[in-house]
């Protein structure tokens, strides 16, 4: 991850003896760990002399001033990360979840940046839009720079922008039959998770603290014009007809001779294949499409308007889908979740373990209950400990770099963490059940039965 990376660090502006001896232990780390660090000059001759070049990360200490703030010179907040450096202490660190994240993100807008890092005589600490706050002690400034920034910024949180989706009005009515029973568990259990106090109330945009009127155009642009924030998501996978995996050995002919190893999936007859090893085995398997019932970006998850909070998200043959509502009247705010990717790879990565389960257990629980009502997936700011866990849950991803779960690293690990946790079941010989997905530095994503089923889960615990 930091031999990708090019950091240029902004002028100093207003910054303290403090800041200059952490920026100056800063930038000697970045270039000792293989960051390409250059110079603010060689950065603007990169880009158009203007704004620095796209993918270059800006370092930028000291309060700064309006009209020179770093944020003035990236031509785009989507293709650049800036990073301000202050001194003191960081905003409502130990406060409660929601006053937190409300500080958090008035800090973020008012300063301009993705990343925020505070620093004092004795400790660091990095805040970031996902919700992050970690303090660590100057002494361990140069293992904390490697294991714990460099992966904020190597993957970054970017949102989702509506071009990123093929849209499609009026995909579902939230009041017929089929989705009667999904829609009743989001509800139910949005309100165990809310009394709970595992998710956060929604952090409207238009009532943060802005230096004045371009930088709050410039966040609504990056935002993709959301009209608020909160953190966590809610999400129903639907049902969906499964055909069980083969056994590369017993597979056709054509099948065992294609070459697995050199190529991620193959395309037969119009179907998306992979191969799946667990042990000595190896399946092919059909990759199918799939479809969760999510909550909208920014909405209040713990009062939820079906026709008005809920999208579909659906992946067919590597494209995503956002539908929308019946009904939903034109210009509402209702977009993907930020979490998007994450929340994809966990339903595909059911799917697909599904598929294995219902050709070595046909009485799985875990394939039958996607087969015939779906399954809950949650993502909440907080942790879990493996041995609180019931019998059937796997807990993975404690040792994966801190990225956030709106990047495709973290779909990745997600993925990688669910086949783990297979495996582990069958050397076991327990029945599986669900997975809890461990973010470092951010939360947990968790699969089960239900939503409502979860929250009762987690909440006593």
């Amino acid at each position: 991850m930091s031999r990708s990376l090019k950091v240029a660090f902004y002028p100093a502006i207003n910054a303290n003896p403090i800041l200059e001896r952490f920026l100056s232990s800063l930038r000697a780390i970045l270039i000792r760990i293989g960051v390409n660090v250059i110079t603010y000059e060689e950065a603007l001759r990169q880009g158009d002399r203007r704004y620095v070049g796209k993918g270059i990360v800006l370092i930028a200490p000291g309060e700064g001033e309006p009209g020179n703030l770093a944020i003035d010179h990236v031509g785009n907040l989507a293709d650049n990360t800036v990073i301000g450096i202050y001194y003191g202490e960081p905003p409502a660190n130990g406060s409660r979840f929601q006053k937190r994240i409300d500080v958090l993100v008035s800090a973020l807008v008012w300063h301009m940046v993705h990343i925020l890092i505070y620093v004092d005589d004795e400790s660091w600490t990095i805040c970031n839009m996902n919700g992050a706050i970690d303090t660590f002690s100057l002494a361990q400034l140069e293992d904390r720079v490697l294991h714990s920034l460099i992966p904020k910024i190597a993957a970054p949180v970017v949102p989702p922008q509506r071009t990123d989706f093929a849209i499609e009005r009026n995909a579902f009515d939230p009041w017929l039959p089929q989705y009667k029973a999904g829609i009743h568990d989001m509800l139910a259990g949005s309100m165990l998770w809310g009394r709970a106090g595992l998710l956060a109330d929604q952090t409207r945009l238009d009532e943060l603290p802005y230096r004045n009127h371009k930088y709050k155009h410039i966040a609504a642009a990056y935002l993709s014009c959301r009209t608020g924030m909160s953190y966590g998501f809610l999400s129903r996978q639907l049902p969906l007809a499964l055909t069980p995996a083969i056994e590369l050995r017993d597979a056709h002919r054509m099948l065992q001779g294609l070459d697995w190893e050199q190529q991620d999936f193959i395309e037969i007859d119009d179907h998306m294949l992979v191969a799946a090893k667990l042990g000595n085995r190896r399946f092919a398997l059909r990759v199918p499409e799939v479809t969760v019932l999510c909550t909208r970006s920014g909405c209040d998850k713990t009062r939820l308007d079906p026709a008005r909070d809920l999208v579909t998200l659906t992946l067919s043959k590597g494209r995503i889908i956002l539908g929308l509502a019946r009904g939903l009247p034109e210009g509402s705010d209702c977009q993907p979740s930020f979490d998007t990717l994450i929340i994809l790879a966990h339903a595909v990565g059911n799917a697909i373990l599904a598929s294995i389960l219902a050709r070595i257990k046909p009485d799985s629980k875990f394939a039958l209950a996607l087969m015939q009502q779906g399954l809950g997936i949650a993502h909440w700011h907080g942790f879990i400990d493996a041995t609180s866990l019931p019998t059937g849950y796997y807990l993975h991803g404690y040792d994966n770099p801190p990225v956030s779960c709106s990047t495709p690293q973290a779909a990745i690990y997600a993925l990688m963490g669910k086949f783990t946790a297979l495996q582990k079941s069958i050397a076991e010989g327990t029945e599986y059940i669900g997975d809890a997905h461990i973010e470092p530095s951010h939360g947990t994503n968790m699969c089960g039965s239900s939503i409502t089923d979860l929250a009762t889960l987690v909440s006593g615990m």
